[in-house]
This record gives C-alpha cells, structure tokens and sequence, in this order.
C-alpha cells in the first residue's frame, strides 16, 4: 500500500499542464485576457488550434487604449481577430487609427463599448460592418463630428434598422435623429435601455418604446426632463422590469409614484432629485414588498426623513447599497448619523 502511494505521487510530480486534457485547457484559456491569450497561442502547435475554438472568445475582450493602439492596429492576427466577439475602446480619442483594422478584421463582433474616449462620427456607419451586436455602448463618452462639417448640430443617427439583434444599449451624451430613435424599434431583442446622457427625448417616442418592450424590458435608465405621469405609467406596465434608474423627478409628482406599485420585480431603483411627499415616499414604502431589491438611491430628493429610511428598511430586507447623498434630512440638526448606519448596516451614500 505505501509503495502504491508512492507511485502515485511521483507520477502527479510527473505531470505537466500538457497532460491535461483538451477540454480544460480550453476552459482555462477561456479565462485570460486577449494579451494572454495571444502568448498562448504562441506556445506550441497544439495551443494554438485549442486557441481557434469559438467558445473560448465568447468573454475575452480586447482592450484598446492609448497605449497599446499601434500595436493592436498593426498586428491584430487575423487567424485570430475572426474570432473575436467583444472589442473595449477606453481612454482613446483615435478610432480612425484602428477603424480600419476592426472593420477588416474582427467582422464577428456582438460587443462594442466605447467607454470614456472621443470618436469619429463615422463610428455609426461602421456599424453596419458588425449585425450582429447584442450589446453597444457609448458611456460617458464623445462622438465629435466628421471634418466635412455634416454634423455639425450634434444630432446623428444610429442605424438600428441593421441592428436586429442589440440586446443592451446605453448612450451618452448626444442626440440621435427623429429617424433613427423611431428606428430603435425595430430591435426587438433589446431589453435593456440606458439614456441617463440624453435629454429631450420626445415623449411620444417613449410611449412607443415601452408599448413595444411591455412583456420585454429589464433595465430602463433615462433623464427625467420630459417624463410625465402617463410615461410612468407606462413604465410601470413593464411587468418584467428589474432596474428602473430615473436621473432626475423634477417633473413626477405622488401620483407617478403610485404607479410604481405594480413594479415587483424591481431589484435596482434611482428615483434622483424628486420631489416627491414625505407621506408619498412613506406610503409607497410601506405598502410595498421590495424583496429583491438590492439597490437604491434617493439622492437629492427633498422630502426624505428618518421615518422614510425606517419603512425602506422594513420594505427592502435584502438592500445592500442605499444612497440618500445630497438629501436635506443628512444636514439637519437633529440628523443622527450613528442611528441610520446602525439601521441598515450596509453600505450608506451620504455625502
């Protein structure tokens, strides 16, 4: 028995990560970052063809930023980028240096984030090069106007129409034609919708979008400027909603918060800068169970006391992060800090 034993340890000494099986080393290579797995596919003949099996690109992001562009532009391996599906542009304000490379390259794309960079406007006509987007993204990000002048009024439009299977959209801050935000309807995959950066946003086309994602929507962040009480209620209509971030209440008043009620599933909730009633607030809270949720913020609304935060806590026993930053009550005298943190015990946005 001990000689058994024996053996049986030198031969896991033996062992080198060649003898793993084709299966897990596809799951480990599944796991690094596209820099990593390039190396890899470097290694020898047999890491290389592991390195080509499709599943292994569904999550591995190629990040382009300002100091790795000449690198990814010019060397992008094309027996590689054929395979790649999700392409990150963060801290970058030249995509024409590598538009060419993407678009000849990478034609299999369903993700696209363009994140906190400065873009050419002819990144929306390259998007038809990429059908079959699930998820597009412009966050906190600047698209600048092509050298002809065309676009000068910062208004463009985003061709949706070649969009057919867009899952998630978020936008930043810019503004998109009459044409092309009625166009946004045609994507009836998308089910979740962020425009927290966009303002002015017709409210009859918000009437049409939520009547066509009733029995779809998941996720709706929008500026509130041009809500009213009957978008709310069209809102709360969307039965299978899960995060519901409004920017700003300005414009809602109790009654829209009655309209919430019919949201069960909410698990993240932004009602920002609302003026909504102490007892409104109250009511809504009390007479509501929040069992999923897990996120809320009542930032710079007016109305929020400590018997506020005390329903919240007996509506929403699962909250983790709750934000009242900018809140009157926070700065009132008679505030006690030690008694609302004792209270939830989780994570508190205050100030």
């Amino acid at each position: 028995m001990v000689h058994l034993e024996m053996t049986d340890m030198q031969i896991c000494h033996n062992l080198t990560i060649n003898d793993l099986p084709n299966e897990l080393l596809i799951y480990i290579f599944s796991m690094i970052d596209f820099e990593s797995l390039l190396a890899v596919a470097k290694v020898c003949v047999r890491w290389q063809q592991l390195c080509l099996t499709p599943c292994i690109w569904d999550n591995t992001r190629l990040i382009v930023c300002m100091k790795n562009y000449v690198r990814i532009s010019d060397n992008i391996v094309p027996f590689v980028a054929k395979y790649l599906k999700n392409v990150k542009l963060q801290y970058f304000k030249l995509y024409s240096q590598v538009r060419a490379s993407l678009i000849s390259y990478c034609p299999n794309l369903t993700h696209l984030e363009i994140s906190i960079s400065q873009v050419d406007s002819c990144i929306f006509d390259d998007l038809g090069h990429w059908p079959n987007l699930k998820f597009l993204s412009f966050r906190n990000s600047l698209i600048v106007q092509n050298p002809d002048g065309s676009n000068g009024n910062f208004v463009y439009h985003l061709p949706f129409e070649k969009l057919k299977y867009l899952e998630t959209l978020i936008l930043s801050n810019f503004a998109l034609t009459q044409s092309s935000l009625y166009s946004m309807l045609q994507c009836v995959n998308l089910v979740s919708i962020n425009m927290e950066k966009m303002k002015n946003i017709p409210a009859d086309f918000l009437e049409s979008l939520l009547r066509t994602k009733q029995s779809s929507l998941h996720a709706l962040h929008i500026y509130g400027d041009t809500l009213n009480d009957d978008i709310v209620c069209s809102i709360s209509n969307c039965k299978v909603l899960q995060v519901l971030h409004i920017m700003t209440c300005k414009t809602l008043f109790d009654s829209s918060l009655r309209h919430l009620n019919r949201l069960k599933n909410l698990r993240s909730l932004k009602l920002r800068h609302g003026y909504f009633s102490t007892n409104a607030l109250i009511s809504y809270f009390t007479n509501n169970k929040f069992q999923y949720l897990t996120y809320l913020s009542l930032s710079r609304c007016m109305h929020v006391t400590m018997h506020v935060a005390k329903a919240i806590k007996t509506s929403a026993p699962n909250l983790k992060e709750l934000s009242f930053y900018l809140c009157p009550f926070i700065i009132a005298p008679d505030f006690k800090k030690n008694e609302l943190q004792k209270m939830f015990n989780i994570e508190l946005l205050l100030d």
